[in-house]
């Protein structure tokens, strides 16, 4: 190799490597844990600790109103979102269910809901239609045990903006029904209020 490929080598091989170190690394932030339980004041978007306060205290107020007692069996509908902004109201509804599951308190027993129902019905056609198993020891069709009561829920938003202040108000609704009386045995309620200055 002659010496000015050399040269020209050695430089380009520089230019490059300043190139490399100067160049920004995408997600090269510091990262640590918080505490999950910690007050999330990011913005005024309906966060972690929403979630927590509304699954935790409609779960409590449940289960210290005594109604959940009043069915053998209960299921929880998808809570529905009916703000004007995405919310993940498949976590809401899975931590209300973890709450009232958890529960000493909670005597009743939680059946599937039926978004959660397709896998068991794939479970128990694996079973009984595969050909695969002894019969003797498979889950059998029929035996599921209905739901005698039904907990529902939405979350609704209203939203004021004037330019300098933005406030939100949320409500969360719940009510505990007797599926095959169509009856209201509980009802609860709870609201939050959320500003933020500009």
């Amino acid at each position: 190799m002659n010496k000015f490929k050399l040269i020209q080598l050695v430089a380009l091989s520089t230019l490059l490597g300043s190139c490399a170190v100067n160049a920004p690394v995408v997600g090269s932030g510091k990262v640590s844990y918080g505490d999950s339980n910690a007050v999330e004041t990011v913005n005024t978007d309906f966060g972690s600790t929403d979630l927590n306060m509304v699954a935790s205290q409609m779960a409590t107020a449940l289960i210290t109103s005594g109604k959940i007692n009043q069915c053998k069996t209960y299921t929880v509908s998808k809570v529905r979102n009916k703000t004007d902004q995405y919310i993940d109201t498949e976590n809401i509804t899975q931590s209300i269910v973890n709450n009232l599951s958890n529960s000493a308190q909670v005597k009743s027993q939680y059946v599937l809901s039926s978004q959660e129902m397709q896998n068991q019905v794939d479970e128990l056609d694996r079973q009984n239609q595969s050909g695969l198993y002894n019969q003797s020891t498979t889950a059998k069709t029929g035996k599921m045990q209905g739901a005698q009561c039904r907990l529902d829920g939405y979350v609704s938003n209203i939203t004021k903006d004037n330019g300098q202040v933005k406030d939100v108000f949320y409500v969360f609704n719940m009510k505990l029904i007797d599926v095959q009386q169509g009856t209201q045995l509980w009802s609860n309620e709870k609201q939050i209020r959320k500003d933020m200055t500009k």
